[in-house]
């Protein structure tokens, strides 16, 4: 069973396997949505990359200096509280980097969304140039 950390690295790690599906269905041409719909999808995405944002703005208010007492236990319980918050140099297990990572993410699924508008534009574009003019 996952908790905490573990736990949201994991959704993060899902959402981002989305992601990619996504933006592989837009870049094959598989997905292809008209503006109006594709926009209207990408702004929820928008909003929740916003969400998370304020999340992270929220979370670094976390990071605590002398909380615990000034004595060996203290530092210690302090040290380890904040690596779980801003993670250890090099890692994404942070609770920070975690955070950004879901703002990322979220941001490139809206864009993925608007790609896929924009390819249908291309293409209506490209049909009516080729029509035969009458």
């Amino acid at each position: 069973m996952t908790t905490g950390m573990e736990g949201l690295a994991a959704g993060a790690s899902a959402l981002q396997g989305q992601s990619q599906g996504l933006r592989a269905a837009v870049d094959n041409g598989q997905l292809v949505m008209d503006p109006e719909r594709a926009e209207a999808v990408a702004k929820v995405y928008e909003e929740k990359a916003d969400d998370f944002r304020h999340f992270f703005r929220d979370a670094q208010r976390l990071i605590t200096s002398n909380a615990y007492g000034d004595c060996f236990i203290g530092r210690d319980l302090e040290t380890k509280f904040n690596e779980k918050v801003r993670g250890q140099a090099g890692s994404d297990a942070g609770l920070l980097p975690i955070l950004r990572k879901m703002e990322e993410i979220l941001r490139d699924m809206a864009q993925a969304y608007r790609d896929s508008a924009r390819e249908m534009q291309n293409t209506d574009d490209e049909n009516a140039r080729n029509l035969p003019k009458v």
